[in-house]
């Protein structure tokens, strides 16, 4: 199996693999991955594979029907914008998806995933990789997601971080005085 790099050269070509990689996506994770993420993906333009901190990696094998994709993975803006890994069903529980984000992580050097707590078998390929979780946050949709990063030494830096729409996702209420006893709830404390 071989992990190509995938750069857009023209035009014509990033239509072309890009439409390939919607089809994949559609078929094999269109369940299980959010909708924001999904419509990312539709937007996703050349120029904007080509900026710093984006990368499409192909996992492609060779069969007698000539070469055959068996997963990708897609990061924009280090993880901040887009991480996806897609793998086809023939060849998932086998590493291939941590060995995706391995290469991710080589290429790019610092990373961010975001996983659904549930979603076991993505954060077992993400701990696989390397990847540690460094909070739970918020998603668009509110719903609680493990931010999981993998960085070259130390912890993603402060203006890496700062500049996520999810730098501070569970922030505090006001908390209400109770009359009788002069303490907050402390169901008042967080949303």
């Amino acid at each position: 199996m071989e992990i190509a790099a995938w750069h857009p050269g023209n035009r014509v070509a990033w239509e072309i693999k890009h439409a390939e990689m919607l089809a994949f996506v559609h078929r094999y994770a269109r369940k299980s991955i959010p909708s924001a993420t999904i419509r990312a993906l539709m937007k996703l333009s050349g120029r904007e594979m080509t900026l710093p901190g984006s990368s499409l990696l192909l996992a492609i094998l060779q069969t007698e029907d000539g070469p055959r994709v068996a997963g990708l993975s897609c990061v924009t803006n280090y993880g901040r914008g887009i991480c996806l890994v897609v793998v086809h069903p023939l060849y998932r529980g086998r590493g291939l998806g941590s060995a995706l984000l391995n290469r991710q992580h080589a290429v790019l050097g610092n990373l961010i995933c975001r996983v659904a707590p549930g979603n076991l078998s993505s954060l077992q390929m993400c701990f696989r990789a390397g990847f540690s979780a460094s909070r739970l946050i918020k998603s668009q949709t509110g719903r609680a997601e493990l931010l999981l990063e993998k960085t070259h030494g130390c912890s993603l830096d402060s203006e890496l971080m700062s500049d996520l729409d999810f730098a501070n996702p569970f922030p505090a209420k006001k908390v209400i005085p109770d009359d009788t006893t002069g303490l907050g709830h402390l169901d008042t404390i967080f949303k």
